[in-house]
């Protein structure tokens, strides 16, 4: 069996050979299906199903806090000590933050990406180091100044050193021995973590309200998920119950560290998935009628082999075969495609563990197995359409008769695919209304031409609020003497970058204790309004140095939510921003600004100048007329002249934290649009194909219908007619089928509707715009047809 289906094979590698264009044309049609299929799967694979690159990933799990009117949060110092402590599930827990600090390297001080782990971290991830050792002991023992390196840190900065072990190196000032080097592939929690320090935590004097950990673990032996979030849940309600004046409510939940980190791009990857499924139905239908059509053509050579023996299982194998061979060539043009999409993917894609994605094996694996499955889909409509009894054919002297079920079958498949065309426009037009809906959302703020960058002082040279205060006055005199700018100003979170909320009261009004409402919370400098154009709608912002009396301004979310009858100028808050806090008093009102994002209603927001709670780490954004990447050399400059030791560093266009916020819609719609245009052109071919098919079997009836009187345009719309149709039925069954699927899409959407008239309105029109296109050309063609010629058509 297997040497007869090489014999195939080899036969149906010389058809195709003989046939150069029609092949092309197949194969070009299939790796159009194919490619993107191949691509969105290696995403698919490296992202949702390729786990954790540490041994048993499965037993690896994240602890978050579950904090009343805010979710899930981090984990407060206190808590992690005692879940750690109380714990029967888990071999062991582990903490860890991240943060930056200065480098100074050969060309000078630069900031780098570090995090702060517990010891325990690099045992659970059963992780050991390249060269030297990591940190030992328990997590809240003392720790010298010890530090372990990542490799690309030991390689970039310095130098590959064989003798970097108890090297000392300055670190935001201060020097650090370096004890470890982890392995190349070893990258956690990121692949911008430079090196780990000892995170040193006391007992007594952790805080339970400030959630500032990570915290992961590893579930014992046997001990499921669910098991494990049972105990934590009852410990972490037991310790609120404890602590209620701090608190009081809050829970804990237990989840696998790999569905945290890519769970939530889960239905978008698996709609994109689905979306190229529908556009190689597509290809696949196009190719069957391609493949039917030369199938007619070669009746007369079917039926000489039928005559001279050839049963009707042999011929239908013969044709698999032949399709099975240009769906493996589709394929490997396909995954061509495919690498040549990764790129692009990789730079557009949000998706955590995006750069890891890879033609490897499993892809491979998996467009083969799709290849066949796809030869076998689309020649089974040719293979049983060419085994039928063609008995006339040789009587006919090779004129080519055309079946009435091969007619019907190559119709089916052309409203197939219109159909299927019309399921991924209606998603695609869904999805760009909503991208519209939320790009033309106001974000509170204006972005444009404001270059953000940070600023982080070390301890050890800024080790109290004057010095910090001193330096961040003399860098904005400093700027704002820069020639082209306009204004700057400072906040210690950036709009739209999330930051963290605090608790605080009203004055006057009793709060039972864990019942205090929470607020954003952001120190700014007085020109931080201006700067980035935030209205000031009651009272005023600050002053250049506010008096003694503590003063803060909120925004329209906060005095509507706590002041929705009354002017809140004038009313005091207490804010608990360390220790007991202190009381504000309000002095204004501003314009709410979309922290959490375009798509998410604004926080309440309470600001305060930064002279009161001064920050180590500030954002600095400086308003230009111009293109604020100009400005990136002076603000450099104006660091280095106000502090040479500190480097300016994550500086970047403000508007991109717009776009951040929007990167995963942008990402999914950019694709569905893409998949939808590719559908709509394959469409398009097929529905010409069909009706320049049409046209040619039917030449002797235009002909004989042109010489009896008929004139062009009877003809022209006889031949257009039968094609739109076909594409109208195709668009009803099309828009029913969108309506049934919509629900899928629910949670991709943004204040329109999965049933939106004007969507499904816009679809049917350009499918049907196109459909009109694609049959006028041979209906034109038809209609100047010579009828004597047709005549003689055989």
């Amino acid at each position: 069996m297997f040497a007869g289906i090489l014999t195939d094979a080899r036969y149906a590698v010389r058809q195709l050979r003989k046939n150069p264009g029609f092949t092309a044309v197949a194969i070009l049609t299939l790796a159009l299906g194919l490619g993107p299929t191949t691509a969105i799967f290696s995403i698919v694979n490296g992202v949702l199903l390729r786990p954790l690159p540490f041994p048993e990933p499965d037993r690896l799990v994240r602890v978050l806090e579950v904090v009343p009117k805010h979710g899930r949060l981090a984990v407060a110092p206190a808590n992690f000590l005692d879940w750690r402590q109380q714990n029967t599930v888990f071999e062991g827990m582990a903490a860890y933050t991240g943060g930056t600090d200065t480098f100074v390297g050969r060309d000078g001080p630069e900031r780098v990406p570090m995090t702060w782990a517990s010891s325990e971290l690099f045992e659970l991830l059963r992780v050991g180091p390249a060269l030297g050792r990591v940190f030992q002991g328990k997590g809240d023992a003392p720790r010298h100044n010890e530090i372990v390196i990542s490799h690309g840190m030991w390689q970039r900065r310095l130098g590959g050193d064989l003798g970097v072990l108890g090297r000392s190196i300055a670190l935001g000032g201060r020097p650090f021995t370096i004890i470890g080097v982890m392995p190349p592939a070893f990258d956690f929690p990121n692949r911008q973590t430079e090196y780990w320090r000892p995170l040193v935590l006391n007992s007594a004097g952790a805080s339970r309200s400030f959630h500032s950990l990570f915290v992961m673990a590893r579930l014992k032996e046997g001990v499921s998920v669910e098991q494990a979030g049972a105990e934590m849940r009852t410990i972490a309600e037991r310790l609120a119950a404890q602590h209620s004046h701090i608190s009081a409510n809050e829970s804990a939940e237990t989840i696998l560290m790999h569905d945290l980190l890519v769970g939530r791009f889960r239905p978008m990857l698996l709609t994109l998935l689905a979306a190229v499924g529908v556009v190689v139905l597509i290809a696949c239908a196009n190719v069957a009628n391609l493949l039917l059509a030369r199938a007619s053509v070669r009746e007369r050579e079917i039926a000489i082999r039928r005559a001279m023996g050839a049963g009707r299982s042999r011929i239908a194998m013969q044709m698999l075969v032949e399709s099975l061979v240009l769906a493996l060539a589709g394929g490997a043009a396909g995954v061509v495609l495919a690498y040549l999409w990764i790129g692009p993917l990789r730079t557009l894609s949000p998706i955590p563990r995006v750069s890891d994605v890879t033609l490897d094996g499993t892809v491979l694996t998996f467009s083969v197995g799709v290849s066949v499955l796809t030869g076998l889909v689309f020649g089974l409509a040719p293979a049983w359409q060419g085994a039928r009894g063609l008995g006339n054919v040789l009587k006919d002297a090779g004129r080519s008769s055309v079946g009435g079920s091969g007619r019907w079958l190559r119709k089916g498949l052309l409203v197939a695919e219109v159909a299927l065309s019309v399921v991924l426009l209606v998603g695609a037009a869904l999805l760009m209304r909503s991208f519209a809906n939320v790009v033309n959302i106001d974000p509170g703020f204006r972005p444009d031409n404001v270059l953000a960058f940070q600023v982080g002082l070390p301890p050890t040279s800024y080790p109290g609020p004057g010095a910090r205060l001193a330096f961040y006055d003399r860098l904005l005199a400093r700027l704002r003497e820069t020639p082209g700018v306009q204004s700057a100003g400072m906040t210690q979170d950036l709009p739209m970058r999330g930051g963290f909320a605090l608790t605080f009261s009203v004055q006057g009004r009793a709060v039972a204790p864990g019942d205090e409402p929470t607020a954003q919370y952001r120190a700014v400098t007085r020109d931080y309004f201006q700067t980035l154009a935030i209205p000031t709608v009651l009272g005023r912002t600050f002053a250049e140095r506010e008096p003694a009396p503590m003063v803060a301004v909120v925004d329209e979310a906060f005095a509507q939510r706590h002041f929705p009858e009354e002017d809140p100028i004038g009313r005091s808050i207490h804010i608990r921003n360390s220790g007991d806090g202190g009381i504000y008093e309000i002095v204004g009102v501003v314009g709410e600004v979309r922290n959490a994002g375009l798509d998410a209603a604004a926080a309440p927001t309470m600001y305060v100048p930064f002279e009161q709670d001064a920050f180590s780490t500030m954002w600095v954004m400086v308003k230009t007329a111009d293109d604020p990447l100009q400005l990136a050399a002076a603000a450099r400059l104006a660091v280095r002249d106000v502090d040479p030791s500190l480097p300016a560093f994550a500086m970047f266009p403000l508007e991109n934290v717009v776009w951040e916020s929007v990167a995963q819609r942008r990402f999914t719609m950019l694709l569905l649009v893409i998949f939808a245009v590719v559908a709509l052109l394959l469409a398009a071919v097929g529905l010409y194909g069909v009706v320049a098919y049409t046209v040619s079997q039917r030449t002797r009836e235009i002909g004989l219908r042109m010489a009896m009187g008929a004139q062009r345009g009877d003809v022209l719309r006889m031949v257009l007619g039968g094609g739109m149709k076909l594409a109208m039925i195709g668009v009803v069954l099309g828009i029913g089928g969108a309506l049934s699927l919509a629900s899928l899409v629910v949670s991709l959407l943004f204040g329109v509707t999965p049933f939106d008239p004007a969507s499904y309105a816009a679809t049917a029109l350009l499918l049907l715009t196109v459909a009109a296109i694609a049959c006028y050309v041979p209906a034109r063609r038809a209609t100047r047809m010579d009828p004597l010629h047709a005549l003689r058509h055989d």
